[in-house]
Order: structure tokens, then sequence, then C-alpha cells
């Protein structure tokens, strides 16, 4: 009982203490934050107004700002003073140029790496570099744990948490880039991502669609730089009629007299094909007469007797008896580079000189000469190599290494091809891979896959234990894939390993290796079927113009020149300076000579009578009048409709059954100037399929298929007896077989007329 009474009065005192000290932390927290008011008859005046404001701060004063504060005020400071920078470049130097990424780009995954390349020409010394970095996150992204990194050149130069938006709030950076990273050539910028959504370190965020950033298209690099002294140099050519801050050509034209002399609209067209590659994105560059541009630098190509006396006063030099003379010269504010010759051939050798880059960088100083031959050895040797011609490339030719592939699940590498851009593959092309990789893999789920481009599979091959340690994996181009035209190649390594957790510190297991001796053989084959997705081809084989007639209206206008200059870039992209490409009018076409060529013919049929004669030939034929297309088996028009609208047309010439013929042609100028929009811009080829493209003067395009031929080569040989009968080895044996039959069942009939011929001689006798 006393042991009870014990334990009460323990519990009792326990309790009061806990009471006692639960007052006191209360009226100590009372006492700091509310203390209890004195009684009235000590309550003390109500202080001054001054002595108020001192403890106890007004709703109108600012709370001072926390170091958290500070850091995010001075931030945002750094970062409009970086915005400022970045949107008055040019103040930094004499000019800028952004370069882009072209559209929006999106990172996806744990591990996203973007990249943008930008050129540093010669005649460029950059002043100063700007990122302007402009996303959107996802919502479930893990900040914290979630960063971009930004490289230049392989240098590491910035590194930011991804900021995850309420509501896809945009995120703006501008990040300085160290000139000192940038070299003279190509500058490779790359964006590297991490970016989670839990912390585990399974496979759970790959396998998520959610750890995603967009990337907006105003994303750019912008470069601001000054010109060295070699700007004022031919060897930085096509500087300053092409450059950083002017890359379409709106401020520049190639030009000709106003007597359009064909050899003069010769060397135009092949300088035009030669800007192709350049002027591949976006052709803003306009061929005229030179009493028609208005552009600020102008190209000129013209004899001595048909160039004006105010362009001849320009030069400081003589025009040579032999020969060209090119000299870049300044008239105020416009800038040329004149190209005069007496001799026709000339004006042809210096466009062929200033399209090729290795001659031009040897032209130091602002004028040259170029004689009548110097291109011939270039046409003989040829620009390709050896080995590119015989269609054979290994590895260590095209990488000078072989090819890694490191890390689990799938893999991918994309190879680009030394081939032509008019490339298509033959069925006589063969690849042999060597291989080997780890011995770790889950040989059931493990594959290596070689696709043509990005979507057109060649060849699979499960990944064997015994081949881990060097195997060869090799095939030919199956059938459906003969024709087929690209210019790279995509190879994946899907490397499975059995309950593999996808951490970073396992990211440099399984791998898979191709060897540099790999071999790929790729002779040049002919495109499938007659299309205008197949250009270049037809109108460029191995690289080089092929036999190019461009045939002009008798008076060319300014829409008609400048709907040719842009065709014939178009199709010149990728060529080299020494095919065969040349320009006439249409007065002065002659089958017998000119019909063995590839024609393009430019005009309104009202002004280019080779138009006009063959309308029977085309695809959309014109009017009696040749005032509106008429209608036809694919298409009803409208005849308001049929007025406003040009149409491109492929066909096989009417002249030789191996040579081809593009029709660009409207009857109206705003049908030409439809044609002209559409052909200038890569976004807006996407319609340029099939045999014919109608476009309107809406930009509303539209493409037909009127045959279903196979477009002959221009080297086609007649096939042989043993190629006709392997061809055709089926209805051959059924024939043989017949014939065969037939041949059992005659000789049966004699047999049986014999003998009973016989046997009425013998019941005679």
């Amino acid at each position: 009982m006393n042991g009870q009474k014990r334990a009460y009065l323990l519990m009792v005192v326990w309790m009061l203490a806990l009471c006692c000290a639960f007052g006191t932390m209360t009226g100590v927290a009372e006492g700091v934050d509310a203390p209890v008011p004195a009684p009235q008859a000590t309550q003390e005046p109500t202080p001054a107004p001054d002595q108020a404001s001192a403890s106890v701060p007004r709703e109108t004063e600012e709370i001072p700002l926390g170091v958290n504060d500070l850091l995010v005020q001075q931030q945002l400071e750094n970062q409009s003073k970086l915005e400022q920078t970045f949107q008055n470049a040019q103040l930094q130097g004499t000019y800028y140029a952004d370069y882009s990424f072209g559209g929006v780009q999106f990172i996806r995954g744990i591990y996203s790496v973007l990249s943008l390349y930008a050129e540093m020409p010669e005649y460029a010394e950059p002043t100063m570099a700007m990122l302007r970095v402009c996303y959107t996150a996802s919502d479930l992204i893990l900040s914290d744990v979630s960063s971009l990194t930004f490289y230049m050149n392989g240098t590491p130069f910035y590194s930011t948490h991804v900021q995850v938006g309420i509501g896809q709030t945009r995120t703006v950076l501008y990040i300085p880039v160290p000139v000192e990273l940038l070299k003279s050539g190509y500058n490779l910028l790359e964006i590297g991502a991490y970016v989670r959504l839990t912390d585990d370190e399974g496979c759970t965020d790959d396998y998520n669609g959610a750890n995603w950033v967009k990337f907006d298209e105003s994303t750019c690099l912008r470069i601001a730089y000054e010109l060295s002294e070699r700007a004022e140099e031919l060897s930085v050519f096509p500087y300053p009629f092409l450059s950083m801050m002017d890359k379409t050509g709106a401020n520049s034209a190639v030009a000709v007299s106003d007597a359009a002399d064909a050899d003069e609209l010769t060397a135009a067209l092949n300088l035009m094909a030669g800007f192709g590659t350049a002027l591949s994105a976006q052709n803003d560059m306009e061929l005229a007469r030179i009493s028609q541009t208005t552009r600020s630098h102008v190209i000129y190509f013209g004899l001595r007797d048909n160039t004006p006396n105010h362009l001849l006063s320009l030069l400081d030099q003589e025009v040579p008896q032999t020969g060209a003379l090119l000299q870049l010269v300044k008239d105020g504010e416009r800038e040329y580079l004149l190209v005069v010759s007496r001799e026709r051939e000339a004006l042809l050798e210096a466009a062929q000189m200033l399209s090729d880059a290795d001659r031009v960088t040897q032209l130091h100083g602002r004028s040259a000469h170029v004689s009548v031959g110097e291109a011939r050895a270039y046409i003989e040797a040829g620009t390709l190599s050896a080995l590119a011609v015989e269609g054979q490339y290994t590895f260590k030719d095209m990488l000078g290494h072989g090819a890694s592939f490191v890390g689990p699940f799938h893999q991918t590498a994309t190879i680009y091809l030394p081939v032509p851009e008019d490339y298509a593959l033959s069925s006589e092309g063969k690849f042999s891979f060597h291989i080997r990789y780890s011995e770790n893999l889950d040989w059931d789920r493990s594959l290596m896959t070689v696709y043509w481009g990005n979507n057109l599979p060649l060849y699979s091959r499960q990944l064997t234990r015994e081949g881990a340690y060097g195997t060869t994996v090799a095939f030919s181009v199956p059938a459906d894939a003969v024709g087929v035209a690209g210019t790279y190649l995509t190879i994946t390594f899907d490397l499975e390993v059995k309950d593999l957790d996808c951490t970073p510190r396992q990211l440099d297991m399984p791998w898979a290796y191709i060897a540099e001796d790999s071999v790929l053989y790729l002779p040049q084959g002919e495109r499938a079927g007659l299309s205008l997705s197949n250009r270049p081809a037809p109108f460029q084989r191995n690289s080089r113009m092929d036999n190019v007639l461009v045939v002009l209206p008798d008076v060319p206008d300014a829409e008609d020149l400048n709907l040719c200059g842009r065709a014939v870039a178009m199709l010149g992209a990728g060529s080299d300076p020494y095919g065969k490409l040349r320009a006439i009018r249409a007065d002065f076409f002659n089958a017998s000579t000119d019909g063995d060529w590839n024609l393009i013919l430019v005009g309104k049929p009202s002004s280019n009578r080779m138009i006009a004669n063959l309308n029977s030939s085309l695809h959309f034929k014109y009017s009696e009048d040749l005032t509106r297309y008429e209608s036809n088996e694919k298409l009803i028009l409208n005849e308001a409709y049929a007025r406003e609208v040009g149409v491109i047309q492929l066909l096989v010439s009417p002249y030789s059954v191996n040579r081809v013929m593009l029709v660009l042609s409207a009857p109206e100028s705003a049908g030409i100037k439809a044609l002209t929009e559409r052909i200038s811009s890569d976004k807006l080829r996407w319609a340029l399929t099939k045999e014919a493209v109608l476009v309107d003067a809406h930009g509303q395009a539209s493409s037909y298929q009127f045959t279903t031929t196979r477009m002959a080569s221009s080297e086609q040989k007649a096939p042989t007896f043993t190629r006709v009968v392997m061809e055709n080895r089926e209805p051959l044996i059924l024939l043989l077989t017949g014939l065969g039959s037939m041949l059992i069942v005659l000789i049966g009939l004699l047999i049986i007329a014999l003998r009973a011929r016989r046997y009425n001689r013998g019941k005679k006798e």
C-alpha cells in the first residue's frame, strides 16, 4: 500500500512539474512576441510618431532584403545587362551573325545533347559571343538535381539548374561565351542535359516520357565580329556577296550585260550553280541584267564590248586580249566584282575558278587573271578521289578511326558518306562490318541494325556470344532499297544486359565496336523512277552537272532570269564547278546538236517559243492561245485559276529517251513569281515531288504523277544475252517447255503417219 501511495505521489509531482514547465515556456513566449499591457493607471503616453516609427515599421516602408533576395536581384540585374548586350551586339563590333537550330528542339531522357555548328570565316575576328537560351521544361522535373551544361568546342563554360516554370512559363537566359574558345572554321556548341524526375537509381526516368525540355526557335548564338585585313582580298570570296550577316544573298546579285549574250549567261548560271550549296536553305540572290538590279553587291559577267563604259572606268587596268580580268571595285555604296573578257570562253573559266574554293584561296589581292584552258586539268582529274570513283570506302577513310558504341540499351551513330548529292544505292552495293562487343550482354535481346538514312532498314543481326571476340557482318543491298537516294547510314546497337540498373556509374558498359577496316562498296546506282523528289538527279551525276542545257526566252525579262537562276542553284547544290552547263536562247536551239542534253526550259510560252512548240508533250498543256492551262485527267481547272498558276514539269526529253526535260513555266507573271518563291526556300521545296507540281499565286502547291516508267540512264548499255535470259528465265522456261511438248507431239504424229504409210504399202503388196 505504501508502494502504491509512493507511486501516486511521484506521478502527481511529475504532472505538477510538467505544468509549471509548460507555463514558464508560455510566459516566455508571450513576453517576447506579445507583452502583456500594463494596467491603465500606469500606461505610458503614446509615443511621438518619430519614436513609434523607430520601433514599428510602417506598412508603406520596404522590408529589408535578405541574402537570398539580394542574390536573386543581382542575377536579374545581370541578366538584364546581358540582354542589352545581346540586343546591341552590333555595337560590340561592326558586324554580327546569328546561328540557330532552325526550329523548335526537344531533349528527352536522363542524358541528352543538342549540337549547333557556327562557322567563323577567315575574314571575321570575333569580339563578343552571347548565347540566348529560351526553354520550357516539364513540370515534373526535379530542378535541384537536373542541369544544363554548355560546351564550346568541347570546353564547358556554363552550367545551370533546369528551371521549372509554373504553367509552362518560358525561361530565358543570356549566357556569355568566352571569345577565346572560338576558332577559325567550324565551331561546335553543345547543350548537355541531365534531367531527372525521381531520385531513384532505376530506369524509371528513361522509360518515362515526362522528362523533356523544349528549346524555343528563338534560341541562338550571336557572334559580333570585326573584319580582318583579308576581307579586302578575293581569297575570301564569296564574301562580301555572301556573308555571316547575309547568308541568303538578299543584298547581292549575279548580273550580265543588257545584251544577255549566251556566253555571259552560261558563266552567270555556272556561278549560281556553285552558290547552290551555300544557298540551299534560302536563296534570295538575284540573277539580272546589270541595268535592272538595285542590289548593293553585284557580281558582273560581261564581254568587253557589251560592258557599260561606267563599269569599265572603275577598272584600274585594261581588259587583257586573252583570258578574263577579275577585280573588286567600289562605286559609292555599291561593291562590284567585275569579270570582263574579250574571249567568250574565258568568262566560263572565271566562273569555274570562283566556284572552286581551293583555287579561290590562292587569289591574294583585289584582282586576278584567268586564262582559257586552266580548268582542263581539273576537269580531267576530277575533284573526287580515286577511292570515291571506285565507290569503295573504309571507316578509316571516312572517320579516321573505328566507331564505338558505349552504354546500355539503344545506341546510335550516323555515318555520313563521301558520296555525291545525287547518289542512289546500286544492286551491286555491299557492306562488310568487322565488329566485336562485350561479353556481358543478354544474347536473346541484343541486336545490330543498319539503316539507309533514318528509316530504311537494310539488315539486322542478333549478337551472339561466339562473336564477342570478333565477327564480320556482311550483306548486300536488299532489292527494295535499290535506287533509293541517300548520303548517310544510321547504325544502331541494342546492348541489353540482364538485370541492369541504369545508374550513371554503369554508363561505360556494355560496349560494341566497328573496326576501322570495315568496308563499304557503294557504286553509283540509278534512282528509281522519274520524280522531282530525286533532285539533283538526273541533272547531276557524280557531283557534276550532267550535260544541262538551259533554254531561255529570246528576250528574257527580270522574272524569267530570276526564276532561271534560282532553279539552277537548286539543282546545282553539292556539285563541283567542272560539269557541263550552258545556256542558249530558244531560237538558237538545234535538235541535232542540242538534243542529247538534259533540258531546263524557263519562262512564259508567249516568250519562250520552245515551250509553245512542245506544248503537246507537256503533262499540263496550255490552251491554243497560250493564256492559260487546260484541264486534264488529274485536275479540272477553273479558267481564272488556270491563268495565275505556274507548273514545274519533269518529262522524258522528246529528243532523247536517255535525257529529261524540266519545264518551269506559267501563263502570267503571277505564276512565275509563285514558282520562284517555291523553289527558293528549303522549307517550301517539300512539295517538289512526283512529275508535276502546280503552284498558285497564294503559295498552295499540289503534286501529280502521270507515268510509272523508270528513267533511263544516260550511260545505260544494251543488256547482254545472259542478262536477258536471267531476267526472263521463268517465261523462257515455260516457252521452252511448251515448244518441247509440241515437238514431242509432232514427232509422235510423224511416227504414226510413217507407220500408217508403211502399213498401207504392205497391205497393197
